[in-house]
């Protein structure tokens, strides 16, 4: 990957980062912000007996007044700001190290396997997540989703953040980049997470805040106004605005106004028509420009979406278990629980589970194919006829719908490129998916993508299948925009640190 004048500071791709438990290998940047960068790198893991190669996400503090000599893998700051620097440092490692016990309680916190020093700076070792974020999400189904399928995703992340609270943190930085997707292996569901600690905060139990790095970050839309000043104690009501204003992207596929602009009235016109009004009335409680007027808890911001809500509403909010309120447990080692949502209505690349386009009611097409059906059985019966009477000859070079067939599946086998697209353009289903594959091999991705799409949306394939064809959708993705994807970090940036306040 072409890495910009952005990630001039970066340790090099191929570097080796030798952790506590393992030796990571760089092989690209992810994001670089104000307070640090953020790796896509690869380890030798054992499994039982076994090696395997898997991703991670490394975090490296890295601030923005410090650099690199050339060819020095060492970061390195003023004299002058030293005692600043080591106390950022030690607020950076004791970060990675809450988030690796509080993960512990809630899954969908993303998971922290080790922190460590080195470089004369601090890492610490997450999970690499590639499901795609919910921009990328929203922006891939063409705008917001409904109101139940909302609350389905954002109520996992509501219990993350409930539980942060409960353990005296506060995120400040809750956007829909920050909610990326933990892919299954297994066919389930995937899992929302809530990601990037950059700005976050922890406090005492008095309300002061524990760290001496300075919080001031913020993200137009998502702040709410008194986050511009600085925080300076601890008030859930600061991230249930964003949470608020993160259902309101959901909704509507559009940023809401800057906190500054926004009102109730622009939110419920914006919302008018898209969710009930005991959703909208909520929403407008979460964003209100007074704190005073917002819910003091995340519980109880949840609980407003479901007070006479229609019934379908209700119970689309998900309850996901976890331990709180408590101190997160000093051993990493707590049992996950599991945790995740159904997506009723859409599809996005990274989704591997219940991901076929939504269909229409199924008894206009019962009618047609029983009918269908019918004729079929009458003809079939004719051709029997014509057929014994025939002695089931043909011409020289006759062609018979088994030749078809066989030819298909000779095409299938052998990976026969220029018979599989002959029989994708008759628009035989069967061709389609092993032709993606080999437009894959190609390199063709526009091609690959194409077929792989109507693999998945001819409806003949099998659940298994299905997942299949969505992962290589998602893969393909990926391949073609993967470079501008990484090296822009535009609009889908999977770990990015707070723009500074203006």
């Amino acid at each position: 990957m072409a890495e910009g004048k952005k990630f001039e500071q970066a340790l090099p791709v191929g570097f080796k980062l030798t952790g506590g438990s393992h030796v990571y290998t760089i092989e690209q940047v992810l994001g670089q912000g104000g307070f640090g960068i953020t790796y896509k790198v690869k380890a030798r893991i054992m499994a039982g007996n076994i090696a395997v190669t898997t991703h991670f996400a490394v975090k490296e503090f890295f601030p923005s007044n410090c650099w690199r000599n050339e060819g020095s893998t060492q970061m390195l700051y003023s004299p002058t700001t030293k005692v600043e620097m080591e106390a950022c440092l030690k607020d950076f490692v004791a970060e990675g190290q809450r988030l690796q016990r509080i993960c512990s309680i809630n899954s969908n916190i993303v998971r922290v396997n080790e922190v460590f020093e080195a470089n004369n700076t601090a890492y610490f070792v997450m999970e690499y997540l590639s499901g795609g974020d919910l921009r990328k999400m929203v922006k891939y189904n063409g705008g917001g989703v409904s109101e139940a399928t909302m609350l389905g995703i954002i109520t996992p992340i509501a219990n993350a953040i409930q539980c942060l609270h409960d353990n005296h943190m506060l995120h400040l930085d809750l956007k829909p980049e920050n909610i990326v997707m933990r892919q299954s292996d297994e066919g389930g569901p995937d899992v929302p997470v809530l990601i990037d600690f950059g700005i976050s905060v922890h406090f005492t139990n008095d309300g002061a805040p524990t760290t001496t790095r300075p919080s001031k970050g913020v993200t137009q839309g998502y702040s709410p106004m008194e986050q511009f000043a600085g925080v300076t104690r601890f008030d859930p009501r600061l991230d249930i605005y964003s949470l608020a204003a993160t259902c309101y992207f959901l909704l509507t596929g559009r940023d809401p106004k800057g906190a500054f602009d926004i009102n109730a009235g622009i939110i419920a016109a914006d919302l008018h028509g898209r969710a009930s009004k005991v959703t909208i009335d909520n929403i407008v409680r979460g964003m209100s420009k007074d704190f005073n007027n917002r819910p003091a808890t995340v519980r109880q911001f949840m609980s407003g979406f479901v007070a006479n809500a229609p019934q379908n509403v209700a119970n689309a909010t998900m309850r996901q278990n976890y331990v709180a309120p408590q101190s997160a447990p000093e051993s990493s080692n707590t049992r996950i629980v599991s945790g995740g949502y159904r997506q009723p209505e859409y599809s996005y690349p990274g989704n591997s589970y219940n991901s076929e386009p939504k269909r229409k009611s199924k008894r206009g097409l019962i009618i047609a194919l029983s009918a269908l059906a019918t004729i079929l059985v009458l003809g079939l019966a004719a051709w029997g006829v014509i057929a014994l009477t025939s002695g089931n000859s043909r011409s020289k070079g006759g062609h018979s719908r088994d030749d078809d067939d066989k030819s298909l599946q000779y095409a299938i086998e052998n990976e026969d490129f220029k018979l599989l697209k002959k029989y994708a353009e008759k628009d035989s289903a069967r061709a389609f998916y092993p032709l993606a594959l080999l437009y894959e091999e190609k390199d063709n991705y526009d091609e690959a993508l194409k077929w792989a799409k109507a693999a998945l949306y001819c409806n003949e394939l099998s659940d298994s299948e299905q997942r299949k064809a969505n992962k290589l959708i998602d893969k393909l993705s990926n391949a073609r925009d993967a470079e501008n994807y990484y090296s822009s970090m535009a609009d889908d940036e999977f770990y990015e640190d707070s723009v500074a306040a203006p």
